[in-house]
């Protein structure tokens, strides 16, 4: 059972949304084209894929692979509740599986995307992403940058109850990885952005929505606890949150 089945439903609804303005700043930049055979990694509810499926349309394949069957059964839905676009429906499959070994065939697929995903602090998925790709083929991925402010809000929260922090973000190492692998043509963007929750109640929400793997059951509500009085001391007056958020694209091609 995948860390992510419980808060499916939780995800779509309060970090999907959230999460769109990346899709759409990836889908800028992501050469995909209609008829292409897509593979979206790490896909959960297919925030990324709802916007994959117009482009490629009914010429087009879309598969979804995520380690947890709850998100790809709401990805189904709502990718079955999307309107068709000018080039139709693509066909659509769902896959459990983890990125680092992908049950598909060499070359099987002309893009692969991944959103807000590990893949490329790993070199097995890296290595996988490449073999999948056909001669040509494009890789399209967006990450977090480094300067994200909500690292340090949540590390100290995490610290509160004997959590590890989240590892720093390595952007360095990106280049030097997909290039061990194989791809050329590889570029790399970081943008700044900043999000704004309603109210500290709604972003205390929406980071339950992420699940709480790594958490003992008695120290969730300590925890939570810990993240709210965090957020009241950087960002002390009541009404909306602000947060600062960074991004990374990164743009890729498997030689012909």
């Amino acid at each position: 059972m995948s860390q992510y089945d419980d808060v499916a439903e939780a995800y779509e609804a309060r970090i999907v949304p959230r999460f769109r303005a990346i899709a759409e700043r990836l889908m800028t930049v992501a050469d995909v084209r209609p008829g292409d055979r897509v593979l979206d990694i790490a896909a959960g509810t297919g925030g990324l894929s709802r916007l994959v499926a117009p482009r490629i349309g009914e010429r087009g394949r879309l598969v979804l692979l995520d380690t947890s069957s709850a998100m790809l059964s709401v990805a189904e839905r709502v990718l079955d509740q999307v309107a068709p676009g000018p080039l139709g429906h693509p066909d659509i499959e769902t896959i459990v599986a983890d990125l680092e070994g992908l049950p598909l065939e060499d070359g099987s697929v002309d893009v692969v995307v991944a959103q807000m995903t590990p893949l490329l602090d790993s070199g097995a998925g890296v290595a996988e992403a490449f073999r999948v790709l056909a001669p040509g083929g494009r890789l399209g991925v967006v990450a977090w940058g480094a300067r994200y402010e909500e690292t340090g809000i949540l590390n100290v929260a995490r610290a509160a109850v004997g959590v590890e922090p989240y590892p720093p973000v390595q952007l360095r190492s990106i280049r030097g990885r997909l290039s061990r692998a194989g791809f050329a043509n590889i570029r790399q963007r970081t943008r700044p952005m900043t999000v704004k929750h309603a109210s500290l109640a709604e972003y205390l929400a929406y980071r339950r929505a992420f699940g709480t793997v790594g958490f003992a059951k008695e120290t969730i509500d300590s925890y939570f606890a810990a993240l709210e009085r965090e957020v009241r001391q950087r960002k002390p007056a009541d009404g909306p949150i602000r947060i600062g958020w960074s991004t990374t694209v990164v743009t890729a091609v498997k030689p012909a």
